[in-house]
Order: C-alpha cells, then sequence, then structure tokens
C-alpha cells in the first residue's frame, strides 16, 4: 500500500460499485487494488511496429509518456487528463495540422 498500514477500509461491503465507481474514488490505484486482493504493476506495452520509421517527434513523445506513467500519480481523471491525454492531442494537432477543441469533463466549459 502507498500510505503504509490503511486503518480505515476503502470499500463499504454493503455497497456495490461500477466500473467507473472506481476510477471515481480519490485514493491511489494500488490501495483499492490492494483492498481488493490485487497486485498493482506498471510496465511498457510494446504495441507492434509500423513498417515506416516513427518520427523524432513520436519517439520522444512515447519516451515522455512511459516515463509519466511511472514518476507521476495518476489517482484523478484531472491529472490522467493533463499528464497522459494532453501530450497526444497536441502532437495529434500538429501532425494534422487542424484546430483541436479540448474540452473540461467538469461542465465548467468556456467557449
Amino acid at each position: 500500500m502507498s500510505s503504509g498500514a490503511r486503518k480505515q477500509r476503502i470499500l463499504n461491503p454493503n455497497q456495490s460499485y461500477t466500473f467507473r465507481s472506481y476510477f471515481e474514488m480519490r485514493f491511489p490505484i494500488t490501495d483499492i487494488l490492494w483492498e481488493l486482493g490485487v497486485h498493482f504493476n506498471k510496465s511498457n506495452i510494446n504495441f507492434p511496429k509500423s513498417s515506416t520509421t516513427e518520427p523524432e517527434r513520436l519517439l520522444s513523445l512515447r519516451q515522455r509518456l512511459e516515463e509519466a506513467v511511472f514518476r507521476v500519480s495518476l489517482t484523478s481523471e484531472s491529472a490522467r487528463q493533463q499528464v497522459l491525454i494532453a501530450p497526444i492531442l497536441l502532437e495529434l494537432a500538429h501532425v494534422t495540422e487542424l484546430l483541436t477543441s479540448l474540452e473540461s469533463s467538469t461542465g465548467n466549459n468556456s467557449p
């Protein structure tokens, strides 16, 4: 567990949870999984290689994302959006030369 011995339970045995509700919890993923009796291990995903060489920008993006997964706690949706999703969307906007619209999932969208 990330915060030492937890005295208070995260999950209520008398409550049912949806898949989404686990991601809405404000606890580290490792603590939730520990309570479920599951061990969490971060590792790289080996995607199939394309027949073309990846541009240097994509290699750099991949390295930054892989490093971020190990160095940043991604316990909230906001953290995942800022650290993982935003750099990918910005790279797509650059490669495609298209305007990209980003919206907040909090409902406080400004035009």
